[in-house]
């Protein structure tokens, strides 16, 4: 099994670094988003060496991709979740893309970077002398700083259009197929394939997130999975170390229409300084200054047994609102009510996830 001292995600690049300092050829990571532990067992995955790892708290891909490839958590690398506060700026940003929001007041001396660079994984393995290359696929669409501070230091292969990307999302068995394709690519000499005497580390992102928001882990989705197992196991004979891990589980959701309203009247325009952040089931609000008890109280009388409301880390102060909303059950009022599964809250469904090592002989 892997070392007992692999216990979350900031544990991958000691994870990868050690991997490639043994591997054969390289070593092939499949970086699935949304694949909770169970599933991959489901799927499995026991053929590999299989343990779990913690996921980040918010359970966002956002957060728990970075601190993956970097090892530092939010608080480092300054993406708590998909949608928060930039101090230096005042500005409520959407991470993915580094779109502005709203516009509220700066803090004076406030850091204004919307993402706080850390070497990456693809930074400590080039200083080995490791090429490095990175199959973003949807990632490599993507325009601001949080994708360029995640594939640091990677050859990033071009993606196919958005498009064709798209429909890949809605079919697992197509995702998967697509992804084995490109990898397959990379490690064949069709596009450099394995230089002599150098190893390779190539991240390939499979985005089986979407599918899972609106299906979650039905029968297509797991022999998708299954079969991506299946072809690590034979890159693994053919003499590479294959590690497949992710970034967050999913749950049920069912979010109820009265505490939907009660949340809009709670994230009042009239008594905050920007609209409510977070994503999925974990929420925060920005009160008016003097306002946050009254907003916190209020919010845990209209929310009930539905979540837990809790003061926010003075480390995280300035990006996360005071008030921090975690989902205790399916009726939690989620943004988007059209997902039938979400994540985002610290439920061992969203937080255990799998590491598997297929290694090479």
């Amino acid at each position: 099994m892997p070392s007992a001292s692999y216990t979350s995600l900031a544990d991958m690049p000691d994870v990868v670094l050690a991997e490639l300092s043994q591997a054969r050829h390289g070593v092939i990571m499949l970086a699935v988003d949304g694949l909770s532990y169970d599933a991959a067992l489901a799927a499995g995955w026991r053929t590999a060496e299989l343990t779990s790892l913690a996921s980040t708290f918010p359970s966002t891909s956002t957060t728990a991709w970075l601190t993956a490839m970097t090892g530092v958590g939010p608080a480092q690398h300054g993406v708590p979740g998909m949608v928060y506060r930039v101090p230096g700026r005042g500005a409520l940003v959407y991470a993915v893309t580094g779109r502005v929001l709203a516009q509220g007041p700066a803090d004076p001396g406030g850091d204004p970077r919307l993402v706080i660079e850390h070497p990456t994984i693809f930074d400590r393995a080039a200083a080995d002398g490791v090429q490095c290359r990175a199959v973003a696929r949807e990632i490599a669409h993507l325009p601001g700083p949080w994708a360029q501070a995640l594939l640091r230091g990677a050859t990033v292969v071009p993606a196919a259009p958005s498009e064709t990307l798209a429909r890949h999302a809605r079919d697992p068995a197509l995702l998967v197929d697509a992804a084995l394709k490109e990898v397959d690519e990379q490690i064949g000499g069709q596009a450099g394939g394995v230089r002599r005497g150098q190893p390779m580390f190539l991240w390939t992102y499979v985005n089986l997130d979407d599918y899972l928001h609106r299906h979650g882990y039905d029968e297509r989705a797991v022999a998708a999975m299954a079969e991506l197992g299946s072809r690590a196991a034979r890159w693994a004979q053919a003499g590479w170390t294959v590690i497949g891990h992710s970034d967050h589980g999913q749950v049920r959701c069912n979010p109820d229409d009265d505490l939907v309203r009660a949340w809009s009247v709670l994230d009042d325009p009239a008594r905050r300084l920007l609209p409510a952040g977070g994503a999925g089931r974990v929420r925060w609000l920005y009160p008016a200054p003097g306002d946050e008890d009254g907003v916190g109280g209020r919010l845990a009388a209209a929310l009930g047994s539905s979540a837990r409301i809790v003061a926010t880390d003075e480390a995280w102060r300035d990006r996360v609102g005071p008030v921090i909303a975690i989902a205790a059950d399916e009726r939690f009022p989620v943004p988007d009510p059209s997902l039938s599964w979400e994540h985002g809250a610290d439920s061992a469904d969203e937080t255990v996830v799998p590491l598997a090592i297929w290694r090479g002989r």
